[in-house]
């Protein structure tokens, strides 16, 4: 991805000078575009002007993303820190669980009183169902911020929300998807995982799964077609029969399809990367 930085010195060694320090490049690395040249000027005095100069240069999308994801973080800091006092706040919130706590027991007992079916359970599963909402929104808005600042055009996120498993597709330009998918699907990870990480889905018990242009679904659909079709060999052979390398939830994938044959049995076998699934024959 084509990135540019434009700078302005006395000269235009200098404002390139002064732009691959910044990006960390060489000369070799970037093309240079000389925007103004220099001017001494009248006897030196009069009319002087500086060199500006546009330094473009490639620039690998797994680098830039983390970057882009500390940059997200701090403006987000920084605008709640401008609006909101954060102690004043901290206040609030306790407070506000007090009188939640306490509005949940009086909940409980005037449905205990009127013999009501709902239960204090599904007063907190609603609750949380709104935490899962909100986590749902701002994943969603963070892919489409990743997608637009690392300047993919024509971005359209969609998703939905099923159960306690946010799951978002991203739409762009057909012919930039292997850019953002990367090797192996290795970008596509790496940004899932930092979206992971903003929204605290551990903690908050949410899982993230991100799409770009169904490469996932396509994907999905190649493991469980390779694990039908080693399947059919081994019924026919009755030889063991190696699948390709697999990651754990490709593996999953295989061993799900596979046990839809009642005379087939599967194990994995090998170290991670080079972990692979076997079909037997019983």
């Amino acid at each position: 991805m084509k990135r540019s930085i434009v700078k302005t010195a006395k000269t235009k060694d200098e404002a390139i000078k002064e732009a691959l320090k910044e990006i960390n490049k060489s000369i070799d690395e970037v093309e240079v575009d000389v925007l103004e040249e220099e001017s001494t000027g009248f006897l030196g005095l009069i009319g002087q002007k500086d060199a500006v100069v546009k330094v473009s240069y490639e620039e690998d999308i797994n680098e830039g993303i983390d970057s882009l994801i500390k940059e997200i973080e701090e403006d987000s800091k920084k605008n709640l820190e401008k609006e909101f006092d954060v102690e004043e706040i901290s206040e609030k919130i306790e407070e506000e669980n007090i009188d939640h706590e306490s509005e949940i027991i009086e909940n409980q007992e005037v449905l205990e009183n009127s013999d009501q079916e709902e239960s204090l359970e599904s007063l907190i599963d609603d609750e949380q169902k709104e935490d899962e909402v909100s986590l749902y929104y701002k994943a969603k808005d963070l892919l489409e911020k990743i997608l637009i600042e690392m300047h993919f055009e024509d971005v359209k996120v969609i998703g939905n929300l099923e159960d306690n498993i946010i799951k978002l597709d991203a739409k762009i330009d057909p012919k930039d998807t292997g850019i953002v998918i990367g090797k192996g699907g290795k970008t596509l990870d790496a940004i899932e995982t930092v979206i992971r990480k903003i929204i605290k889905a551990r903690s908050n018990k949410v899982k993230l799964n991100i799409d770009i242009n169904n490469y996932k679904k396509r994907r999905d659909e190649k493991i469980v077609m390779l694990a039908d079709k080693a399947c059919k060999k081994v019924l026919k052979t009755r030889k063991s029969w190696n699948l390709k390398y697999m990651n754990s939830y490709e593996r999953r994938l295989a061993h799900e399809q596979i046990a839809k044959y009642d005379k087939l049995d599967s194990h994995s076998e090998g170290v991670e990367p080079k972990r692979f699934v076997v079909v037997d024959y019983k």
